[in-house]
């Protein structure tokens, strides 16, 4: 049976474009990001592509610049929470009857406070700010990692190579990390993505709402939150940030569910 590619082609492709197109920005952007280069709202003109913003600064430039904050501010918080959520998932599977309940009932209890809602909460004990922003929206996802990545784990050690490292003298510790981590990244690697997907969506959620600490530091969703107040004269201010963003997490998710599809060959 044949499925239609497309949507997963455009997915890698506008993923490839923005990752190559942030990376290069100190290239690529024409003007420093903070200091004006023209009258507020300035149309697209010959050395401002998009124009301007409301304080007169290059819209292309912080763009990019912009998208590098976001995309490497999630990257950091998705790496957090799948460290400490395949860790936790990973005592919880191999620690025995009365560490796997411990650590359950903690992430229970953890669940019961809605991701955004937790990283909201640390965000407003630590301060504003993008460090801040990735510790919280980290801490806030690993309790939802953690429980998926439990159910990975117990799954693979049902299978035949556990018991057999087992007989041949594997401690718990090897069998967990040379045999049952190993294997379990085949389901471990697409929710990886989806909680990307997920931390990029809370990054940008949380300095929407000017969490994010200096304002004149670009990040899509702060541009996306200056860019509202414009909406009638300027709206390519909010047009621009928000179709980046919803095409991000939407490729992401794409590529994502394309990785859960994938079945391992068995050997």
């Amino acid at each position: 049976m044949t499925t239609n590619r497309s949507p997963l082609v455009l997915a890698a492709l506008w993923l490839i474009v923005v990752i190559a197109a942030t990376v290069l920005a100190p290239i690529l952007a024409g003007h420093d990001t903070v200091q004006p280069v023209g009258t507020p709202l300035a149309p697209a003109a010959p050395g401002v592509r998009l124009g301007t913003d409301e304080l007169g600064r290059d819209l292309w430039s912080r763009l990019l610049f912009g998208g590098r904050a976001s995309l490497s501010a999630s990257a950091l918080a998705a790496a957090l929470t799948v460290a400490l959520g395949g860790l936790i998932g990973l005592l919880a599977a191999t620690g025995g009857r009365w560490v796997d309940s411990l650590l359950v009932l903690t992430i229970n209890a953890a669940l019961a406070i809605p991701g955004l809602l937790l990283a909201l909460l640390l965000v407003a004990g630590l301060g504003p700010g993008l460090p801040t922003i990735v510790l919280a929206v980290g801490l806030g996802g690993a309790a939802g990692f953690a429980r998926l990545a439990r159910q990975a784990f117990r799954q693979g050690q049902t299978a035949t190579y556990m018991a057999a490292a087992a007989a041949l003298g594997a401690g718990r510790i090897r069998l967990a990390l040379s045999h049952l981590l190993p294997n379990a990244q085949p389901q471990l690697l697409p929710l990886a993505a989806t909680y990307y997907a997920w931390s990029f969506l809370g990054t940008t959620t949380l300095t929407f709402l000017g969490l994010g600490g200096d304002p004149t530091n670009p990040e899509w969703g702060s541009m996306l939150n200056a860019g509202r107040l414009h909406l009638h004269d300027a709206p390519h201010l909010v047009l621009l940030p928000g179709a980046a963003i919803a095409l991000t997490i939407l490729s992401v998710h794409t590529l994502a569910g394309a990785l859960a599809r994938v079945r391992p060959t068995s050997g």
